[in-house]
């Protein structure tokens, strides 16, 4: 195999202030880490006094068996360090902070997260839109695409959405999404993981050829064929959380042999790192009087002077307006597209809203169907919270994953998702309510008055919204195989303290504080106050007026006084509806604050 011609495309590095490229050596040091986790059976060493380099120029492989800590090692790296992380990371002799540090370090992780219905192109336009300074010209952030786009061989998918694309074209995709932003560094946990050889060696070519362009490019590899060991420059060995080997893959095998471990003639060499780095394996002492050895080695980085990095300037290239922006037009691009969601929002309300009609067809006026009528309003507003929650929590578990990776690498923050998610689900949401509103309403008979309307109207948009931000906040708490069962659950629950099921005054007194914190005690207050309160006209017995066993409440008063709810006050339930769904959006945006962090 040769190594993929890229025709000499090159993604340029950080230009400084003059208008030059900066060309200079980009280095990696990292001295002292550790890491242990508390087990039940006591701790466990992850990660033991680790030290190394990595140059620019120069593509490195991190290696070793299942469970030498080489993703841990990368997750520090990378940024993603846990509290407990002891240990010294510079990058050319400085520290940086935690946001200056990632702005210039690129984690391509194994979990690829990309939104599935938007374009390879597309893609990267956005990710250059959020990625790079506002003031870049259009015809700069154009060719920047396009010359991605070449160097990574992703033109025959440019205009393939993510779905249909291939695993190593979406590797490659993940991988063009971090070029985008010009890093010096880039760390990539297993990039060759599900695909076959020529594939992996594809991918690897690539890196290879992002290193030779003055970039730092580290990989972690899992058992390498020869030919695909062959690519990579430098060798980092781990075994059980220490260091065995540093240096050139040239340098390795004679080092080794230096301790008795002797690789046979023609033996892949990452296969016999494998094998004698296993700890079951009877070489493991010579691997311990190795590591010893490396361990021995004093690193550059401890003899070196330290400095702190300048101020740092902004932590994300563009402005919240701008973020916000971008990210309303790439959801609502995403969400158009998602035809099942589409479907399911706009189609179920539409579909179940002409079944209810149908089923409640006319009894809107007639006081011998009181009870079939309230009935109504309250399936009504059960199924508009339930369709606009399950809508959001089938699909924003895979955006969680983007966001995740895009907010870690400094794209935006989360207010500005938080924003443009919640707008571009808003107006969807509105109309398919608006839809099952006209319809319901004017099917089952209700009063056809423009102001017991649009109170109903009203009503119906925030259940629906509470719907909405109730999907989001199961989506984002919970995994995708549990939320779908969570949400609809704690809607039926809440449901129950509503007012239909059971009265107010004949729950069990330690129940009845919950009515207060339930979305669906307002609402249908609030629906049983649009029909039935404001002076409503007397309604029309089909069994005859005078037939009080059939009709027994006849005006409106009446009903109200049944439901328990002659005391209710439409403006109270229509602010409480609005207070929690308030509330529900702060929670959800913590929520997202906190697992995001």
């Amino acid at each position: 195999m040769q190594p993929v011609d890229s025709d000499h495309v090159t993604i340029p590095l950080v230009s400084t202030g003059n208008g030059s490229t900066n060309r200079g050596e980009t280095k990696l040091s990292f001295s002292g880490i550790s890491y242990t986790i508390a087990r039940r059976h006591g701790p466990k060493q992850v990660l033991d006094q680790l030290s190394g380099t990595f140059r620019s120029g120069r593509l490195a492989a991190i290696i070793g068996p299942s469970g030498a800590g080489k993703t841990s090692l990368l997750n520090v790296l990378g940024g993603f360090r846990p509290r407990d992380v002891r240990g010294s990371i510079l990058i050319n002799d400085q520290e940086l902070s935690a946001g200056s540090y990632r702005a210039k370090v690129a984690y391509n992780t194994q979990q690829i997260a990309l939104l599935p219905n938007i374009t390879v192109k597309e893609t990267l336009e956005f990710a250059v839109d959020l990625r790079t300074r506002y003031g870049k010209s259009k015809v700069r952030k154009r060719k920047t695409v396009e010359d991605v786009i070449a160097l990574l061989g992703l033109d025959k998918c440019a205009h393939s959405q993510v779905r249909v694309i291939s695993g190593g074209e979406r590797k490659r995709l993940s991988i063009a999404q971090e070029l985008i932003s010009e890093p010096k560094i880039m760390l990539f946990d297993e990039p060759t993981s599900g695909l076959d050889s020529e594939a992996s060696y594809q991918v690897v070519s690539y890196l290879r050829e992002l290193a030779r362009q003055d970039r730092c490019v580290v990989s972690v590899v899992h058992q390498p064929s020869s030919d695909l060991l062959e690519l990579f420059d430098d060798i980092y060995v781990l075994s059980s959380g220490r260091c065995m080997y540093r240096g050139s893959l040239d340098g390795m095998i004679s080092y080794f042999e230096n301790v008795g471990l002797v690789c046979p003639q023609y033996y892949n060499r990452a296969d016999f790192v494998l094998k004698i780095t296993s700890p079951s394996k009877p070489e493991i002492s010579k691997v311990y009087q190795s590591m010893h050895q490396m361990e021995s080695i004093v690193d550059n980085i401890q003899s070196k002077p330290k400095t702190k990095q300048p101020k740092p300037g902004s932590q994300y290239p563009t402005s919240n307006w701008h973020q916000f922006i971008t990210l309303t037009r790439r959801s609502a691009l995403s969400t158009i597209r998602n035809y099942i969601l589409s479907i399911l929002r706009l189609g179920g309300l539409i579909l179940l809203g002409a079944m209810i009609g149908i089923i409640y067809y006319d009894i809107g006026n007639d006081a011998s169907k009181i009870i079939s009528n309230t009935a109504f309003l309250c399936i009504s507003l059960a199924l508009v919270v339930f369709i606009n929650a399950v809508a959001v929590v089938l699909s924003f578990p895979m955006e969680m994953t983007v966001l995740t990776r895009e907010h870690q690498a400094n794209c935006y923050s989360i207010a500005a998702y938080y924003f443009a998610k919640l707008t571009t689900d808003f107006v969807p949401m509105i109309i398919g309510n608006a839809c099952f509103h006209t319809i319901t309403y004017y099917m089952t008979g209700q009063p056809v008055e423009l102001d017991r309307f649009l109170r109903f109207g009203a009503i119906l948009l925030l259940t629906g919204w509470f719907g909405q931000i109730f999907g989001l906040f199961g989506g984002s708490t919970f995994s995708i195989q549990l939320a779908p069962f969570v949400v609809p659950v704690a809607i039926l629950t809440m449901v129950l303290f509503g007012g239909f099921f059971i009265r107010f005054n004949e729950l069990v007194p330690f129940l009845r504080p919950l009515i207060h914190v339930s979305p669906f005690k307002y609402a249908f207050e609030g629906v049983a106050q649009a029909v039935y309160g404001f002076n409503r006209t007397n309604l029309a017995c089909s069994a005859g007026s005078d037939d009080a066993r059939v009709c027994p409440f006849q005006t409106g008063d009446q009903v109200l006084a049944m439901l328990d709810m002659d005391q209710a006050d439409y403006g109270v339930d229509v602010g409480g509806l609005a207070v929690i769904v308030g509330v529900m959006h702060v929670v959800v945006y913590v929520c997202l604050w906190v697992k995001v962090r």
